[in-house]
């Protein structure tokens, strides 16, 4: 194959991609036509629960598995077309995988593990250069049983930036690390493909990483994308109540919508991001849309109280509804608070499905 075309174009492209294994009852749908574009030089994020999908859509573009139906493109390439020793010499050519577990040699040193794929890559950066981009320069000549965790990955990063890929595709590749390794492995990752202009797609579960390290936001349920936009818009302005919930947490409260106002039990509301016609909705707030304390119309009684950074994030139970909220002083658990209602992340109508107005409007 050619070599990749230049930035500004798709690095990807899938039309209707079906996954199945197995035949008959047996049969697993792992992927249930799936149409999505990358552009070139972009941070695409696929977010989704175990079992949505994510990496076989993932291990495809990759050129490590073949869809059962449909077309997948790499810029001009056909990938659905190509033969094992094309996938191969692609793979060679234009991908690397950053993956959950590192798969370093371990009787290798830092530096002789990343220089083992520059001896069969076409461009490849220097070793060091590559370690000392991940911040490891110190470290090149320790051995993996001698670094953490967190390093070893590092490791693993630079080994795949050593051979100059066209696209970078990651699968979970914080999965086992602590917290703050994840937060500064997160700010690498993102940093280094800004730096590279590299094409990258990062498989994960973690709503939080989504939202830090995307441009945009693919969100898998069942082998389908449900959801996708910028992390703001996917989080704060949703089209279907999977893709709110797999973005964090949710309130969801019957309410109605008569042309001019927004009625729910939390009182009258703004009528923002309205997916629904007139009448019966249902009315999705983010928490830190629901504020205790003020004057809201009815009282709700806390179930749990958890420290979020400066505000309290709550609990609490209204008519059997579960109510999300944060509130700036410690709520005492069983006690009665008003809450004051903002404008929410979406008014659905109550029918809605896994099939959203947005990709309704892309199909």
């Amino acid at each position: 194959m050619q070599d990749a075309p230049s930035r500004g174009k798709l690095a990807f492209r899938t039309q209707g991609i079906t996954k199945t294994y197995g035949a008959g009852e047996a049969a697993v749908h792992a992927l249930r036509g799936v149409d999505l574009e990358v552009p070139s030089g972009e941070l695409i994020v696929l977010l989704g629960a175990s079992g949505s999908g994510k990496s076989t859509l993932l291990n495809i573009l990759g050129g490590l598995d073949r869809a059962s139906k449909g077309r997948a493109q790499f810029f001009e390439a056909e990938l659905t077309e190509m033969s094992d020793a094309e996938l191969t010499m692609y793979r060679r050519k234009h991908v690397g995988f950053v993956f959950q577990f590192y798969n370093l040699m371990p009787s290798l040193t830092a530096f002789e593990n990343v220089e083992l794929v520059t001896e069969i890559a076409d461009n490849p950066l220097d070793p060091a250069e590559a370690l000392s981009l991940v911040g490891l320069k110190e470290r090149m000549d320790h051995f993996p049983a001698q670094l953490s965790g967190g390093e070893q990955q590092r490791v693993a990063i630079a080994r795949t930036l050593a051979a100059a890929p066209e696209v970078v595709l990651y699968d979970e590749p914080l999965a086992n690390l602590d917290p703050e390794r994840r937060r500064g492995l997160r700010a690498l990752i993102r940093r280094l493909a800004r730096e590279h202009g590299t094409t990258l797609v990062y498989v994960t579960h973690d709503p939080a990483e989504a939202l830090e390290i995307g441009d945009e936001i693919a969100v898998m349920e069942e082998g389908r994308i449900i959801e996708r936009g910028a992390p703001e818009d996917v989080y704060a302005r949703p089209t279907s109540l999977a893709g709110a919930r797999a973005l964090g947490p949710i309130t969801v409260l019957h309410g109605t919508w008569d042309g001019e106002t927004l009625q729910t039990p939390l009182g009258d509301v703004p009528a923002t991001n309205l997916q629904a016609g007139p009448g019966p909705c249902r009315v999705v707030w983010r928490p830190e849309s629901l504020r205790a304390g003020g004057v809201g119309p009815v009282e709700v009684v806390v179930d749990d109280v958890v420290a979020r950074g400066p505000d309290w994030a709550f609990v609490a139970r209204l008519d059997g509804h579960e109510i999300r909220g944060r509130s700036a002083d410690r709520l005492e658990v069983g006690a009665s608070v008003r809450v004051t209602p903002g404008a929410p992340a979406a008014v659905l109508a109550p029918e809605a499905t896994l099939a959203t107005r947005r990709e309704e409007a892309t199909a």
